[in-house]
């Protein structure tokens, strides 16, 4: 509801400032900004909702108009041909826009400004010939025509996207549009560059105008870009109508020529702009997907595409960098007990199944200890958890490492409870390499695994006289 309310009052308040500031004595004005809230609530909102703003932008237009130089006939006439304009613009744009209607990408804004020409030459049509028919209107009918195409076309393409920003702007809408207070005040500076250019009228600094804007284009997102386009055309327009300006110099006492002039430059403000910074854009959007690129084939160069965990040669490069280091720690070597029963009962996609939830949960408890976890072989992995540790905080890790993987799993729609072996051993300064640490490890892992498995060994000289016997044996 909040975004409806305030569509309403957008409508409201361009609706009373292109009437009154930028319009002139026989109504025309350069654009006709006040329909796109209620596209953007066709577009944005649910039925009843974007219902509502219709009918409440309707009644505050025909209020609006009763208080211009427009004879209520006309002004009726204009309030229903402006919801006819959106009601024939609203499908085409989320049909061909995208259902975000990002008018920010360059294809979609191409296409929107095609549907907004169509829809505004349909609306100026059913409104010349009622005028001519009907009205007995003495202007010449592609002038009217023409003048009004192109000022509702323009409203559209003008405001339709700061509409857009007001609603997902909103304390509920699911996105907000960045904010920079560097690019905000240069914006400030080119709407007081265009009030002050417009406003001494024999002055060539409208003409600065153009570079500052195509400068904003390196910085600026678009949605900020065209929200400035906007602001820029609205001082313009009300200055220019008013008598202001080179373009009113150019046609002191005809009204179609200020707009027959005044609307291309306008358009000329997309045309240089617009290439600008859509070029940069698609520049930053292809520096992202590469970027994005690397960071996939880094993660799947070092990781194990199954489980997510780190494979081999990462962990070996981690763990001998800690050797290397002279880091403390201790490394996990852990073997899945009877998981080929998995794989005969179940089947190998359960098998993996259950391989991915058996490394989520390992990789859950070991980066809680800010460390690391790796598949290293089919069912077996190891983890480094950094450190100095005694054999009795060791010992009480490992106790509460082999207590969380006892717990069940749920895979392949079932639950079943399945062990684990672990073998432990400290990476310490006594000039152990990466495969001395990986040996012992895999020795305290064996004698788990001889001992009856689904419990865990800390390597000591006792466990390699245990695992020679057993070998000798």
């Amino acid at each position: 509801m909040d975004s409806a309310v305030l569509l309403v009052l957008a409508f409201g308040a361009c609706a009373l400032t292109t009437r009154f500031l930028c319009s002139d004595e026989f109504g025309y004005s350069a654009f006709w900004p006040a329909n796109a809230a209620m596209l953007v609530a066709l577009l944005t909102l649910r039925a009843r909702l974007s219902a509502f703003v219709l009918v409440a932008c309707f009644l505050l237009n025909v209020f609006i108009n009763k208080l211009s130089a427009l004879s209520p006939t006309e002004s009726l006439l204009a309030c229903a041909l402006n919801v006819i304009q959106v009601l024939i613009a609203a499908p085409f744009t989320r049909r061909f826009c995208g259902a975000l209607t990002d008018l920010t990408r360059p294809r979609r804004f191409v296409a929107f400004t095609i549907i907004a020409m169509l829809s505004a030459a349909a609306e100026a049509g059913i409104g010349v010939m009622i005028e001519v028919v009907f009205l007995n209107d003495p202007a010449t009918p592609l002038a009217e025509w023409m003048q009004w195409v192109l000022c509702d076309a323009l409203g559209l393409l003008l405001a339709t996207p700061v509409a857009l920003y007001l609603v997902r702007s909103s304390p509920r809408a699911p996105t907000h549009p960045d904010f920079d207070a560097k690019v905000v005040t240069l914006l400030l500076l080119c709407i007081l560059l265009t009030i002050v250019s417009f406003s001494w009228s024999r002055s060539p600094l409208f003409l600065f105008i153009y570079p500052m804007l195509a400068t904003l284009a390196f910085h600026a997102r678009p949605t900020w870009i065209l929200i400035l386009i906007f602001f820029v055309s609205l001082f313009a327009a009300a200055l220019t109508q008013h008598g202001f300006g080179p373009i009113a110099l150019l046609s002191p006492d005809g009204h179609l020529m200020r707009e027959g002039m005044l609307q291309p430059y306008l358009f000329s403000l997309f045309l240089v702009v617009l290439p600008i910074n859509n070029a940069i854009g698609e520049g930053r959007r292809s520096t992202r997907r590469l970027l994005l690129l690397k960071l996939n084939l880094q993660h799947a160069a070092t990781h194990d595409m199954l489980t997510s965990a780190m494979n081999r040669q990462r962990f070996e490069a981690v763990l001998g960098s800690m050797i290397r280091n002279a880091a403390s720690g201790a490394v996990l070597f852990i073997d899945i007990d009877d998981f080929k029963g998995i794989n005969d009962s179940l089947g190998h996609q359960a098998g993996d199944d259950f391989l991915r939830v058996f490394s989520a949960r390992l990789i859950e408890l070991i980066q809680g200890l800010q460390g690391c976890v790796a598949r290293y072989g089919g069912d077996e992995f190891v983890a480094i958890i950094p450190g100095t540790f005694s054999y009795e905080k060791l010992d009480l890790l490992c106790a509460s490492i082999s207590d969380s993987l006892r717990e069940p799993y749920r895979f392949s729609g079932i639950e079943r409870s399945i062990t684990a072996s672990i073998g432990a051993a400290k990476i310490d300064s006594n000039n152990l390499d990466t495969d001395d640490i990986m040996r012992r490890a895999d020795i305290a892992l064996y004698t788990t695994k001889a001992s009856g498995r689904n419990g865990y060994t800390l390597f000591n000289d006792h466990v390699v006289e245990v695992a020679c016997a057993k070998v000798a044996s």
